[in-house]
């Protein structure tokens, strides 16, 4: 059973080194190698230059390579850096080292009938599948060789690390025999056609393997080297009286099918025409209805507007008034209070001096006491003798 493989070698130092551009001229050293030591252990690194400019840098394992990849974009001191896998150097093909692409070469033989199928094609999109979606595979011709192209992703939005990657994974194979895979770039096809210049080149018309599957290559190539491309036949009377009777009924048809299409266009065209024109008339209504809204709410505005600066001037009155009146009754408070703190002093002066003469009242005189004392006595106790 045929299939296509890769004899991959990823112990090898080519598979774990990335290159980094675009790096601005205040990045520290430390600060980019920082960055990306959270992708995996740095073995080595390189700058080109002091400040800015490129660097190389080298991983432990080659699954740190493809963490790093995946996680792009990468952004330092505002700016994109430019990540890639550092391709090897490639004598035959010295540009693939720098230029990317998002499309694949494959240099073949259609003379060679395990390439001249079908099979062969389905086969190769299966395999280069597994990198990346494969936007279109097919059949191409240049100058001098023959080739199969392999676009992946989206023409726009496509990542290009897919082809580094099948670049780095050279050599690839088909039922054991070696493809001869490259970028699609100026260079190469240019390094191509001087190759196989001395080859003839093919005069067949190659198709779309996509679009045509059942065109049968072999036998468009079989008649294409029998036929003389430079040899006229004659054209009878007959056959250029058909030929202009058919093209005229071919014009008439494509006048009948303009006529009818342009009919179905101003029919379309009236109709949106039509339908803009009330949607006009009802966004005119509804601006009119919009005005009148904001007047009346204007209006409001303004009426509120008014009651509002009145009921401010009322409040300030009343708080004029309230402040007078807090004023007069903290001034008649105060004086009251000092009318009582008066009548308080007065009253206890005279409490003092009524209690200091009702104290003197109370108490006698002793010679009082001794004369009444004395007084008192019995006559007999003042008539019994002294013994002595």
């Amino acid at each position: 059973m045929s299939s296509i493989s890769s004899q991959r070698l990823r112990y090898s130092p080519k598979y774990t080194e990335i290159c980094v551009g675009n790096i601005s001229n205040h990045t520290e050293p430390y600060a980019l190698l920082k960055h990306f030591e959270q992708f995996g252990t740095i073995m080595h690194y390189n700058f080109t230059s002091p400040t800015g400019g490129y660097v190389f840098i080298t991983y432990e394992d080659s699954s740190m390579v493809d963490k790093c990849m995946s996680s792009r974009p990468h952004h330092l001191d505002d700016r994109h850096l430019y990540v890639k896998r550092a391709l090897p150097v490639d004598d035959e093909h010295p540009r693939e080292r720098f230029d990317t692409t998002r499309d694949l070469m494959i240099v073949i033989d259609f003379k060679n009938d395990n390439y001249n199928n079908e099979q062969f094609l389905t086969k190769l999109r299966e395999y280069f599948s597994t990198y990346e979606r494969v936007y279109a595979c097919k059949f191409c011709h240049e100058t001098n060789f023959d080739y199969i192209l392999v676009e992946f992703g989206d023409k726009e939005f496509g990542d290009k690390d897919a082809v580094d990657r099948i670049i780095i994974d050279k050599p690839h194979f088909y039922n054991d025999q070696r493809l001869d895979v490259m970028k699609f770039l100026p260079s190469n096809i240019e390094i191509m056609n001087s190759k196989y210049a001395s080859k003839k080149p093919s005069k067949s018309v190659i198709k779309d393997a996509i679009d045509d599957d059942d065109h049968d290559f072999s036998a468009s190539r079989k008649s294409s080297g029998k036929q003389n491309p430079t040899a006229k036949e004659p054209i009878s009377e007959t056959d250029l009286q058909n030929e202009v009777y058919r093209l005229q009924n071919a014009l008439k048809k494509m006048n009948e099918e303009y006529a009818a299409k342009r009919r179905q266009l101003e029919e379309e065209c009236c109709e949106r025409l039509k339908q803009l024109n009330e949607n006009a008339d009802k966004t005119q209504s509804l601006q009119q209805d919009l005005e009148q809204e904001h007047a009346k709410l204007l209006i409001q505005y303004e009426s509120m507007k008014h009651e509002n600066d009145t009921l401010n001037e009322q409040y300030l009155t009343a708080e004029l008034e309230n402040f007078e009146i807090t004023s007069y009754y903290e001034q008649i408070l105060a004086e009251e209070k000092a009318k009582t703190a008066q009548l308080q002093a007065e009253y206890e002066q005279k409490s003092a001096v009524l209690n200091t003469n009702n104290s003197s009242r109370s108490t006698p005189s002793p010679q009082l006491n001794n004369t009444s004392s004395s007084a008192t006595q019995s006559p007999s106790q003042s008539a019994v003798p002294n013994d002595n």
